[in-house]
């Protein structure tokens, strides 16, 4: 999806962000980095693109009547890049002032110009933002005199990059086309950096639906495919077997394809697309009933379709062939539930 063999770093400037209640710590630059050495620059742009894989994009929400700030922003830098600098004060002012969670911490913000970045079959500019929270100690060991003296300094690890995005310059009307990165933030806490400061919604391209199929998968298996309602286990199991081997081995989903060797029974058939309507409303979104499928959301999302049966902390079952040849009893002198298992022999 991405290749920035060929990019150059244009721009950059970096400033410093806290939070909202300490203005502080916020520290604008007046003047852009000067980067006329070749190793250095080739370091940054290991330093702020490597995190960046094939995944799920985005785009700035909101961006009609200026309803979004950051698109207001960054559109003005792509309109003109001699506004990089005010822009790029503009974009580190909004994240401070934003920065109300008590656990967000002063870091610097980079805000860069890239240009010849490829994603998908366009070459174009992209603007990245990033910020680092935290420092690393490093060891620093130099030789004086006739022998080796060692001391620390405080400073930024290049290989980790804490939170950043690229904001690629293509699809203005849909509010541009936008990778995200934030390593040490998964909680509700944080989620400033994508829902409050840039304020995005998920394109709705194959990535996004391979992933909301394979989720409605997952909780169809969860909460229909029950004991509650006749469905052991290892048949939940084995239902959830055959989607990630469905997903595995095809390019194209197709809904009836899918739910005839899958599932089977028009009448698990039927529940299951009464499901996936339920889940599109609830979540209001719009599911195709065929799509390309994304191989990185069938490598995300496989972690959820572990076949495996966990009985107390003593014993986990994985179930891959065929739950016909699971039993489930009840051992009413020990009183205590137990599985059967059928096989030819053993490897």
């Amino acid at each position: 999806m991405f290749d920035f063999n060929n990019t150059s770093l244009e721009n950059l400037i970096i400033h410093k962000a806290g939070n909202a209640f300490d203005d502080s710590q916020l520290f604008l630059s007046e003047k852009e980095l000067w980067l006329d050495d070749k190793d250095f620059k080739q370091i940054l742009l290991s330093f702020f693109l490597s995190p960046f894989k094939p995944g799920a994009l985005y785009g700035f929400d909101m961006i009609e009547e200026d309803g979004n700030p950051m698109f207001r922003f960054v559109n003005t830098i792509f309109e003109n890049k001699l506004m990089f600098r005010e822009q790029s004060r503009n974009i580190a002012q909004f994240l401070h002032e934003i920065s109300k969670h008590p656990n967000i911490k002063t870091g610097e913000v980079y805000i860069v110009f890239f240009d010849k970045c490829k994603i998908g079959s366009q070459v174009t500019q992209a603007l990245g933002i990033f910020k680092n929270e935290s420092k690393d100690i490093f060891l620093k060991v130099e030789q004086k005199e006739n022998q080796l003296v060692s001391n620390y300094d405080e400073g930024i690890n290049i290989r980790k990059l804490e939170k950043g995005c690229l904001i690629f310059n293509i699809d203005k009307e849909e509010g541009y086309r936008i990778a995200i990165t934030d390593k040490i933030n998964k909680n509700l806490d944080a989620q400033y950096w994508r829902t409050e400061f840039l304020n995005l919604k998920q394109l709705p391209d194959n990535y996004f639906q391979t992933e909301n199929i394979m989720q409605i998968c997952k909780q169809f298996g969860d909460e229909v495919l029950t004991e509650t309602n006749n469905i052991d286990k290892a048949q939940q199991l084995a239902f959830l077997q055959r989607s990630s081997d469905y997903f595995n081995s095809i390019a194209t989903f197709d809904n009836a394809e899918f739910t005839n060797k899958v599932i089977g029974q028009q009448e698990v058939i039927n529940a299951f697309d009464d499901f996936k309507n339920q889940f599109s409303e609830n979540y209001n979104i719009e599911l195709s009933e065929n799509f390309p499928v994304s191989k990185p959301a069938i490598a995300k999302n496989k972690k959820y379709f572990r076949p495996v049966i966990k009985l107390d902390k003593n014993f986990h079952l994985y179930v891959h062939g065929n739950p016909d040849y699971i039993e489930k009893g009840h051992d009413k002198a020990k009183n205590m539930n137990y599985y059967k298992l059928y096989f030819n022999e053993e490897n």
